[in-house]
This record gives structure tokens, sequence and C-alpha cells, in this order.
């Protein structure tokens, strides 16, 4: 009897309970009984508090459009797990997906998390497909965390906030040091990290480990223009770049992948500047400043912690409209504070709650955004809340969808979105 694809969710829906075990002992064990799949192809390796999964996706396009056959793990998923194992923009199917599940469960007597199942299952996938390089994205920290068994040849630190202080500590110190653990012996490090003491410590680990270090701002800078952005490298110098994501927090995502992708021609890859033009205008990541309509605009973006809402209001700047704000965020985030930043710039708050236990019920944000905004709809269904936010918006206004992973991704779903590579 064959193992389905139905099946194989319900097996992987089982391991949920396990929830976040930081260590790298029990994926050691699993990947060592399936050879090793994680030596079997390059890699370039990204961690950050926020951006990671955006500069994963463009780094990988640009890659893809210079001929490469490319494999790309993320986390985690808007509507579907096959999101996160990609080759060349394509999910990987379900038929693939349910027979990767079946033999790693049967070949394997190791106890594993979810995300350390998907982890092994992405590597043992791109090591089968033979790609020529995989980009991966650090799940929480970097130095215990299920991909940390990788040798790249470049790795990449976003930024450092304050985020998942429970598992990484509570100072951005601590948080710097797990996330600099993915720096490997003799493997550049490049990095948007802006704090002084944050980027001192992080040159010490290179240092220790013989590690070249790359920064943003002083040896690779872009500049913002009236057409898209410049991009000042270790070699190159590229003007009048487009870029396929929207938000100005992205350039800076974009300019850690140029120089990742600086540091692989070093190793032998070969991209050209038109491949570089191509794959940045090309490139797609779903919820992150996210587009959709014009009349009334609605954007969508998973902003889900301080740092992230204060990029986003930062992008909100330049629309000079007024805001409809849907927020749903989850309880172990930091509400008070995105709230702060995102509330006061809303005419009209709509929270409500995503369907995840995670979730902060509707009526604790209401509560706290009677402190920001004095108009406060409770709308705990997300369908709902974007139902009612169309109604209330003007053709001029600007509604806002954000919070959230979970919140962005039920909005989709209402707003009958899917991603691209299904």
């Amino acid at each position: 009897m064959s193992f389905t694809y139905q099946q194989a969710l319900e097996f992987l829906n089982t391991l949920q309970s396990k929830g976040i075990r930081p260590g790298l002992k029990n994926i050691a064990l699993a990947l060592a009984r399936f050879g090793n799949p994680q030596f079997q192809f390059p890699a370039v390796h990204i961690g950050g508090t926020n951006g990671k999964g955006s500069t994963a996706a463009i780094t990988a396009n640009i890659l893809k459009t210079a001929g490469y056959k490319v494999g790309l793990f993320t986390s985690p998923h808007l509507h579907s797990v096959r999101e996160r194992i990609q080759i060349n923009s394509q999910h990987i199917s379900q038929a693939d997906f349910a027979s990767m599940v079946k033999e790693i469960k049967d070949g394997l007597s190791i106890d594993l998390t979810y995300f350390e199942f998907l982890t092994l299952m992405a590597f043992f996938y791109f090591a089968q497909n033979k790609v020529d390089i995989g980009v991966i994205e650090v799940g929480l920290g970097g130095r215990l965390d299920a991909t940390n068994l990788l040798l790249p040849k470049v790795t990449i630190v976003t930024n450092v906030h304050l985020d998942h202080q429970h598992w990484l500590g509570r100072s951005l110190k601590s948080i710097a040091l797990e996330k600099g653990g993915i720096i490997k012996y003799n493997t550049p490090f490049i990095t948007g990290v802006k704090q002084k003491d944050l980027i001192s410590l992080l040159q010490k680990i290179c240092k220790l480990k013989n590690a070249s270090f790359y920064q943003i701002g002083a040896d690779i800078r872009y500049r913002r223009g009236k057409h898209g952005f410049s991009y000042f490298g270790l070699k190159r110098h590229l003007s009048h770049l487009k870029l396929g994501l929207k938000g100005e927090y992205q350039i800076k995502n974009a300019t850690l992948a140029l120089g990742a992708i600086e540091v692989l021609e070093k190793v032998g890859f070969t991209v050209k500047d038109k491949h570089i033009q191509k794959g940045l205008k090309s490139v797609s990541w779903p919820g992150r400043f996210e587009v959709i309509t014009s009349s009334p605009k609605v954007i969508l973006d998973v902003a889900h912690n301080p740092a992230g809402a204060m990029a986003l209001k930062k992008n909100l700047s330049s629309y000079n409209k007024n805001l409809v704000l849907v927020l749903g965020i989850m309880q172990d985030k930091n509400i008070k504070k995105i709230m702060k930043i995102l509330a006061p710039l809303a005419q009209i708050v709509i929270v409500t709650s995503p369907q995840t236990p995670r979730a902060a019920k509707a009526e604790l944000l209401s509560n706290i955004a009677k402190n920001y905004c004095s108009h406060i709809k409770i709308i705990p269904s997300v369908s709902q809340a974007i139902t009612t936010a169309l109604s209330i918006a003007t053709p001029n206004d600007l509604v806002l969808v954000t919070g959230s992973l979970y919140t962005v991704a039920e909005a989709r779903e209402a707003l009958r979105l899917r991603c691209l590579g299904k």
C-alpha cells in the first residue's frame, strides 16, 4: 500500500508536539545515517533576526538565473510545508515529499523534532537531486540550529535584534553569539549588523576562526536612487539595479545577497552582470511588503517583532494615505512594543487572531491598541477582518495586514492568493 502525501503530513504533524529542542546531537546522528547529505553540495548559510528568508530568496534567484540548479530551504511556510524545500523555485512535489518522508521515517529510529526532520529531508532531497548549490536559511538562532552541520562556502547574519529571547538569551550580545555560531573556520562571513559592540563581537569570532569578515557600510555598500539602487561590492560596481521585492529594507538584503555572490565567484561560480540584474528584478517572496491591490492599496507584511515593525513603519512613511491596520500577533511576541510602533499610524485598527494556539486573543490586542488609536474594531476571524477592512477603506486608503506570518497566510487565503511554485 502506497504512502500518501496526506499520510506524510499527518506523520509530520505528530512531530509538532516535540516543540523546539536546540542541539545538534540527534540531527547529526540522523544525517550520518543517511550518508551526510549536507556535505554533498556547496551552500550559502543565512541567519539573522529579520530578512534572512528574503536574502535567501534573492541569492537563490540570482544563482538560478545564472544557470545553476539551486536548492532553497526556508522556514516557516505560508500555505504549504512544501514551500520550505524548493529547487529552482519549484516546491518539492507531493509525490517526492511523501516518498522522502516514508524513506526517512522507515530508516530512522532517532527521535527528531518537526524542524530537524524537515532539515534532514531538505539536505537529502538536494543531495539526491544533485543541486549545484543549496541556499539554507537558519531556523532559530544558529549555533544549535539543525542546519548548522553544513560546511558552507559563505555565511551571512543579516541583523541582530531582540526576538526568541526564551531560546537565544535576553541580551543582544547573547543573541549575537548564538547567531554568530554559524561562522565556520576559513569561511567568509558577511553581515548587515549595525550595532558597534555586536560588530566587534562577530569580528572576534571571525578572527578566531580565520574567517574573512565583510560588513555592509564598510566592505560592501549600496546607494538608493530614483531608479533603483547601486551596489559597490568587493570588486563589482553595479548601477540602476531594480529589485522585484518592495520595501526599502529589501535593498539591504539584496546587498547581502550580492556580497555572497561575489564570494561564490572566488570559489568557481560564474555569475554575469545580466544574471544579477535579471535575478534581482524577477525575485518573488510573498508576504514581505507585498502589494496586492492599488484601490484601495492593500499591503501584506509578516513583521512580527519590534525591529520588523520599525522597518515597516519606515516603508509606510512614503505613503500619504489614511491607514486601516489589520493586526494579529502571537502571544509570545513583544505585543506592546509592536503596537506602540504601528497603531499610532492608523486611523482604524482592526485586531484579529489567526487560527493557531500561539495567537494572542483579539481582546488583549484591543486593550493595548486603545492606548494608541481611538478607533478599534475586534474581529476574531482574519478573513472577516479583511472583509471588514475592505468595506471600510475608501479607494484612496491603505489597508495593511501585519503582525505575524500566520495572519498574513490567512489573509492571503482569504484573498485567494497562492504562492508561486505550487
